[in-house]
């Protein structure tokens, strides 16, 4: 049987890649993981110690792998060479062939057009390389960057559910509106 997550192709967009996550990232993660603007609207963070990133990567991203799901691409700024931020499929959609993506980026590079790139590379993989049928993806009604880079994938809302967190810096508590994208809608579109 083949296991595609396994392998991920490395795709250069620009003067960014992505290319899975590795353990030596963590340093990098921690950077951008520990700024409160940069995980205030996320279910983690802000790092407080560099360990955390890299158990983040040892114990969340490479696991996935036993859930064959891909391990996670790594953002990275190919003039400096540095990891600035990760978009992946985190959890399966168990009632259709497809998966959840989640995205977070250097606080240092908002606004630029990275992420929108870096998430439309991302569903050509979802829908050619791994063949999935769905795509969903998430944010905090509040989030209004997340949303752009949302809509202008061509995501189409499903609906909201209310969404309520405990993190050791802040409560959230907000509505969590949710989005799909159909590979038949995905090819329809290009």
């Amino acid at each position: 049987m083949k296991k595609p997550y396994k392998k991920m192709p490395t795709i250069r967009f620009g003067d960014y890649q992505l290319r899975t996550i590795k353990k030596s990232d963590a340093k990098d993660m921690f950077e951008y993981g520990r700024d409160r603007d940069v995980t205030k609207y996320l279910n983690w963070g802000p790092f407080v110690l560099e360990s955390e990133a890299l158990d983040s990567i040892k114990h969340i991203f490479l696991p996935r792998l036993r859930e064959q799901l891909p391990i996670g691409y790594a953002i990275i700024d190919t003039k400096k060479t540095k990891m600035i931020g990760t978009i992946d499929f985190h959890s399966k959609i168990k009632s259709e062939k497809g998966a959840e993506i989640g995205y977070v980026i250097h606080k240092d590079y908002w606004n630029k057009g990275i992420m929108s790139d870096a998430l439309k590379q991302v569903i050509k993989v979802g829908f050619e390389y791994l063949d999935y049928q769905v795509i969903r993806i998430k944010h905090l009604k509040t989030n209004v960057a997340s949303q752009k880079v949302i809509e202008k994938a061509g995501f189409k809302f499903v609906k909201s559910e209310s969404y309520f967190l405990e993190k050791r810096t802040a409560i959230i508590k907000d509505q969590l509106l949710i989005y799909e994208l159909y590979k038949e809608d995905y090819y329809g579109n290009k």
